[in-house]
């Protein structure tokens, strides 16, 4: 095609018709830019369709692991509902009759309120995707706000969790010790079948009298309640990111 363009320009300068030379060179000239722009087109659609093609992959993992995540958080919020009232029935028998109440009823429900759930956030495709910068392939700009503040969520939704863990830990357990049994604790639960009964009985008595008790009790309940109202914010984040996952995806 070249030698036929050139042959073409050497016969119009043979017959000196300089003019029509330049008019074909022009022609040339634009036909060579079309056919670039053309390809550079083409080249920009290939890798738009690339992009595409990987954004949507992309959305698709996320609301894989968001709505897993979902999943266990409303398990773990609805649980920590459950410990929060168990938590309010148990502060109101401070300073009152207890005598009416079972043991086994009050080791239940203090063993509840007490508990050692926690969330336990799935975030090793957002991480990866972060560290990776494929990030900026979601072109909505929430969605890339929420998946970027991602960590931050799950720090602000489990702070107060910790703090009623070292509540526990560093303060109610050594103080419990001897008068609270964690065995006949433990098998109101269901989870701990093959822990064997307990030598002793809770003291009750003891412990609904007990200032230090009921301020400490309190105060894990107060945590508990954060906790809860920050679990939920949580889960509404979610929510509003899979919300805009399947938005997205419907466009696609």
């Amino acid at each position: 095609m070249i030698n036929f363009f050139r042959k073409i320009r050497q016969h119009l300068l043979v017959e000196n018709k300089f003019t029509k030379y330049l008019l074909y060179a022009l022609g040339e000239i634009i036909l060579v830019v079309i056919g670039i722009l053309i390809a550079l087109s083409i080249n920009n659609w290939n890798e738009e369709r690339k992009i595409r093609n990987a954004e949507i992959e992309i959305l698709r993992n996320l609301k894989s692991e968001l709505n897993s995540n979902l999943v266990d958080l409303s398990t773990i919020n609805e649980l920590h509902k459950e410990e929060f009232e168990n938590g309010i029935y148990l502060l109101n028998l401070f300073g009152t009759d207890i005598s009416h109440i079972s043991v086994n009823k009050l080791d239940s429900l203090t063993s509840n309120v007490l508990s050692g759930y926690s969330f336990e956030a799935k975030d090793g495709y957002i991480k990866s995707l972060i560290s990776s910068n494929k990030i900026d392939y979601l072109k909505n700009a929430e969605l890339k706000s929420y998946i970027s503040s991602f960590e931050s969520m799950i720090l602000d939704a489990n702070q107060e969790d910790g703090f009623v863990r070292r509540l526990l830990n560093e303060r109610f357990w050594p103080a419990t010790d001897g008068k609270l049994n964690a065995l006949n604790g433990l098998a109101t639960t269901g989870r701990y079948e093959e822990f064997p009964e307990g030598t002793y009985l809770s003291d009750y008595e003891w412990f609904f009298s007990n200032r230090e008790m009921e301020d400490l009790l309190a105060n894990i309940v107060a945590w508990r309640k954060e906790n809860v109202l920050d679990e939920q914010v949580f889960k509404e984040k979610i929510d509003r990111m899979i919300q805009i996952i399947q938005a997205e995806l419907k466009d696609k």
